[in-house]
């Protein structure tokens, strides 16, 4: 009898949470999903309405509808007959050792790192959850510098119990415990941004590492951050983001997929001041002196688009429109993203009529990045046009299409002028030029990218353009005047290749009337 009453008052709960939240479907369908750990979220939607807390039961509702799209992934080391290898980097007293045995047993056995993927929904206990709650209220409301945020701005910004993709763990307390110390002598204790500048400089113990990493992870777990004092660019970007928001400071993480006229990406910080305004800061700077927090200055390198990660999810993604396997393998796959391209650069958009593709409804805009182009954007057709819209200006975009798992390229590349015009790079031989190619003959700007292409006497170098693909123009070698390349198209999108690339050439387009470079 004890348990049927158990039973229905757990009914009575659930019907009471569903006629209190208009969102009630999506919270339904994510117990749904949650499957055999479903109890564990009815316990913490029970424990808050028991303890009368209704803000906090709006916020555990508001983690758990949108749980469904967070999953933690890590590494197991397997061998060749694809058994788990015990490892862990805490059995050893310092990250240095780690590496040593790690050594050492991957030169034994023959171990490979191998991805798994667990789904928040299907493993998240109550405990941890309930904790995380709490102690995110704790420090929104009894902090005086997190007074100006609002409920939302919390639920986005301070309350969610992961940021990315790191390995689910209980993080507050230590973290809490880390920066806490810095947070004395405030000139102002109602400014969240002079905290954030405290709590950066209190990691100046940590420092930024790029390249290859010893013991590979997708992404380091909170704990891993805290015992190698280590860690790459969205790494280190992370760490801040969790020492600030256990400290009630809403700070963000922002990215840009691929630098648009330059080589790799990057990921960065924002923290939400007293206003609502978004201050950018490079987390990998952390314990930087100069300027703090370390801004991050936007007009050094051209950004096609900036996305801001979220922990609630956006229903005008393409992951929202599209099953996974029917979109390119890229950060278009995430749910948790919104659109700040604006708050960062002077905008434009593209109209892209693709008359040799009247099936496709979704094409896709690349950037050239690392000798590739590279997905930063989609758009749905609408009649027979597709709308890029609030894109970084003078850049040089391509549209594609994605078919059977593989990308198709458009025939000419647009260029979105710094003006906001759109000039279509088809190559004209009706109008074709004679020039020499050299780095003193180019038009140079105010960015300060990565161009690393330098001509050297008696170097062959290939002139390509594009036209629906890479086109050799001519061949020529390089004389202490530059490479003379005779009747190549104008109008054209060039690329200019030594014998051996280095994979940081970058594209450019020619001056009708100087015969300069241009590069993008």
């Amino acid at each position: 009898m004890k348990k049927k009453c158990h039973h229905y008052q757990k009914i009575f709960i659930l019907l009471f949470i569903y006629s209190n939240f208009a969102l009630s479907q999506t919270l339904q369908e994510a117990l749904l999903q949650a499957g055999d750990n479903k109890n564990n979220l009815t316990v913490v939607l029970e424990h808050y309405k028991n303890t009368g807390e209704k803000v906090k039961l709006e916020a555990a509702v508001f983690l758990i509808k949108n749980m469904p799209s967070h999953e933690s992934q890590k590494y197991e080391w397997v061998d060749y007959n694809d058994t788990i290898i015990p490892f862990s980097e805490f059995d050893y007293d310092d990250f240095g050792l780690a590496i040593e045995s790690y050594n050492t047993l991957k030169d034994s056995l023959n171990i490979k790192p191998k991805i798994y993927k667990q789904k928040d929904i299907s493993v998240i206990s109550s405990k941890l959850l309930i904790e995380n709650i709490d102690l995110a209220f704790n420090t929104w409301k009894n902090n005086t510098w997190s007074q100006y945020y609002n409920f939302n701005t919390f639920c986005e910004y301070i309350l969610p119990y992961r940021s990315l993709i790191e390995p689910l763990e209980d993080w507050r307390k230590e973290y809490q415990f880390l920066v806490e110390p810095a947070i004395y002598n405030l000139e102002d204790e109602t400014d969240p941004v002079e905290v954030c500048t405290h709590i950066i400089n209190e990691l100046k113990g940590f420092s930024f590492v790029y390249g290859k990493n010893p013991l590979p992870a997708p992404l380091l777990s909170p704990q891993q951050l805290l015992f190698r004092r280590q860690g790459s660019c969205p790494e280190l970007a992370n760490l801040v983001l969790l020492a600030s928001r256990s400290m009630g400071v809403a700070v963000t993480f922002d990215f840009t997929p691929h630098y648009a006229a330059s080589s790799n990406r990057h990921y960065w910080n924002t923290v939400i001041d007293k206003q609502g305004n978004h201050i950018p800061f490079n987390g990998n700077s952390v314990g930087d002196q100069t300027g703090l927090p370390h801004t991050y200055t936007t007009n050094h390198k051209r950004m096609g688009k900036v996305f801001r990660q979220t922990y609630s999810i956006n229903k005008n993604t393409l992951a929202n429109k599209l099953k996974t396997q029917d979109i390119p393998i890229s950060f278009l796959r995430n749910k948790n993203i919104i659109d700040v391209t604006h708050e960062y650069v002077s905008t434009g958009e593209i109209n892209f009529v693709d008359y040799n593709s009247q099936v496709d409804s979704i094409a896709y805009l690349n950037v050239f990045n690392r000798t590739k182009w590279r997905i930063i954007d989609w758009a749905e057709k609408t009649e027979a046009s597709f709308s890029f819209k609030n894109l970084g200006k003078d850049i040089v975009y391509l549209p594609s299409f994605f078919k059977n798992k593989k990308q198709f390229f458009s025939q000419y590349p647009i260029l979105l002028d710094a003006k906001g015009r759109s000039h279509t790079l088809k190559p004209d031989f009706s109008k074709v030029i004679n020039t020499t190619l050299s780095r003193t003959n180019e038009i140079t700007n105010a960015y300060t990218e990565n161009n690393s292409s330098q001509i050297e006497i008696g170097e062959k170098y290939m002139l390509l353009y594009w036209d629906g693909k890479w086109k050799r123009a001519d061949i020529s070698i390089a004389t202490k005047v530059g490479v003379f390349f005779k009747n190549i198209p104008s109008n054209a999108l060039f690329l200019m290749l030594p014998a051996k690339p280095d994979g940081f050439e970058r594209i450019f387009i020619l001056d009708p009337v100087t015969k300069q470079l241009k590069w993008y």
